[in-house]
């Protein structure tokens, strides 16, 4: 009998061991294999904006390096919650993908009901960038720097766009209003940080809370005016605008841009995407994207600063009572 069972365990142990080989075979093979097939990468804004720029010049290099085209596709909406929903419903399997910022970890506290975890439902692949906010206005806007728009907005109605309600652009103009008493400075809300911009060049509107990046050629050609920039230390793309700690006004924020799949998607491709990732990022991808501060992490690392953004950032939508619309 105790043959017997010898026997048995050594039979059982060894189906064991080939089942663990078999799936690591197959697991593997499925990262091998990957891509046969077009990717989509989902950017949940208009197109034009820094988040859809960045997406397509990522996407490029992917088509180059993989031969799968990689298809960028915006899905504008409902402060990025239409683009988010459609990924976190897509087939776990690598070709769907989203670029998010900073709206997947504001919408939480935003929207009473969301339609999706922003945590659970998704597979983090790697950090793409950041990028400090900056008050973008029509040349005819009275105000040359922040002292003597605190000053104007104070007498005088200052209707601004952002990429968002609750976006990063969004919050800094916000906050900025909240801590200097602009009671007069009302947030006019688009669909991404694209129509804000055409309605400040336009002169629909006289400022824009925006990213770098997203008004940047306007700025060289002198079509708008910087009136500050939410970096800590002046930025390299603007090297003239004075930072909104130079003017006395303590806020810094940084937008910031990250790479993510639906909630299931196999973890050999999930690394073969990061590897991808990490390293089209340590190439020089030219002056589309040189407003952005690039910079790649792990999934894991990924996950921990997303959870910590929900955690910062929902106190403060609370506290300015602000809601979706």
């Amino acid at each position: 009998m105790t043959s017997y069972r010898a026997a048995l365990s050594a039979i059982v142990f060894g189906a064991a061991l080939a089942a663990l080989a078999n799936g690591g075979a197959g697991a593997q093979s499925v990262a091998d294999k990957y891509p046969e097939r077009p990717i989509k990468i989902i950017v949940p804004f208009a197109p034009g904006g820094s988040t859809d720029i960045l997406a397509r010049v990522l996407g490029q290099k992917m088509t180059e390096s993989w031969g799968q085209q990689v298809i960028v596709e915006t899905r504008p909406g409902a402060g990025t919650i239409i683009g988010t929903t459609a990924a976190a419903q897509a087939p776990p399997d690598g070709y769907t993908l989203i670029v998010v910022v900073s709206n997947h970890t504001t919408n939480p506290a935003l929207n009473d009901k969301m339609p999706y975890d922003a945590l659970k439902d998704f597979e983090p692949i790697s950090l793409l960038g950041r990028a400090p906010t900056v008050f973008y206005v029509n040349p005819k806007f009275p105000p040359q720097n922040l002292k003597e728009m605190v000053t104007y907005g104070k007498a005088n109605p200052i209707p601004f766009g952002s990429a968002g309600i609750a976006s990063m652009t969004h919050l800094a103009a916000e906050t900025f209003k909240a801590d200097n008493g602009i009671t007069l400075m009302q947030h006019v809300v688009y669909r991404g940080g694209t129509p804000a911009l055409n309605d400040v060049l336009a002169g629909t509107i006289p400022m824009t809370s925006a990213t770098v990046t997203q008004a940047l050629p306007q700025w060289q050609g002198g079509l708008v005016k910087a009136l500050g920039v939410t970096s800590t230390e002046r930025h390299r793309s603007l090297p003239g605008v004075p930072t909104f700690r130079e003017q006395g006004f303590e806020l810094v924020v940084t937008e910031w841009y990250g790479l993510l799949a639906p909630a299931g998607t196999p973890k050999p491709i999930v690394a073969k995407l990061n590897a991808e990732v990490r390293r089209i990022l340590a190439l020089d991808l030219g002056e589309r994207v040189s407003a952005i501060d690039l910079a790649a992490s792990s999934p894991e690392e990924l996950s921990a600063f997303v959870k910590s953004e929900i955690e910062r950032w929902s106190p403060v939508i609370k506290k300015l009572e602000l809601k979706a619309q």
